[in-house]
């Protein structure tokens, strides 16, 4: 499974980043608020976390600035009623820290600015996400901080894919993590406060 890309921007169309990587374009779906992120950077090299959807007639690549919005991605998709798309929407509408707080405050009116989701969608999203979305807000600000900054992204990437969970690897890496440092001095800074807390 694709769980990132590092590569060039070719182009943007609506809400579809083209990423050259080793001279395949992939196709990859993103919300506003990551093409955003990523669209200065045309004809750059850019780095976006990336969710892999496998099914019997397609496959989808799913593109994310931040593994924060990727996260909140696949715990939206396992809503029922909620899917890619509508996912994709919210996240295009709330950042994690926005749409956290408005579940835990129960705001449906809110989540109904998310185009495509009506009051009951709404409703349904508050009752079957309430008390599971802990954390996200608690890492909005490193989200901003290390957001453009490549080695961070790498730690978070090369922890997770070495089987640590997002919300740990994020976490390490915000404690650990320097303006400056290298994505090795990262991962070890991580690994080194993993240990210490004896996860």
């Amino acid at each position: 499974m694709i769980g990132s890309l590092r590569g060039t921007l070719l182009r943007i169309d609506g809400t579809t980043a083209l990423i050259e990587v080793g001279g395949v374009g992939y196709e990859v779906e993103m919300p506003v608020t990551s093409l955003s992120a990523i669209s200065p950077n045309a004809g750059k090299e850019v780095f976006v976390y990336v969710h892999h959807a496998v099914r019997e007639d397609a496959q989808a690549l799913y593109g994310f600035a931040d593994p924060q919005s990727r996260s909140l991605f696949r715990t939206l998709i396992k809503v029922s009623g909620i899917g890619p798309k509508s996912a994709l929407a919210a996240l295009s509408t709330f950042d994690p820290a926005q749409f956290a707080q408005a579940i835990a405050e129960g705001r449906a009116s809110s989540l109904t600015r998310i185009p495509g989701v009506g009051k009951k969608t709404a409703e349904r999203m508050i009752v079957e996400l309430r008390g599971s979305l802990k954390g996200f807000g608690e890492q909005e600000g490193i989200a901003k901080a290390g957001g453009a900054d490549s080695a961070y992204e790498e730690a978070v990437a090369a922890l997770v894919s070495l089987g640590f969970k997002e919300a740990l690897a994020g976490e390490s890496v915000k404690a650990a993590y320097q303006k400056g440092m290298k994505a090795e001095e990262a991962i070890k800074a991580a690994l080194a406060i993993i240990s210490k807390g004896g996860r």
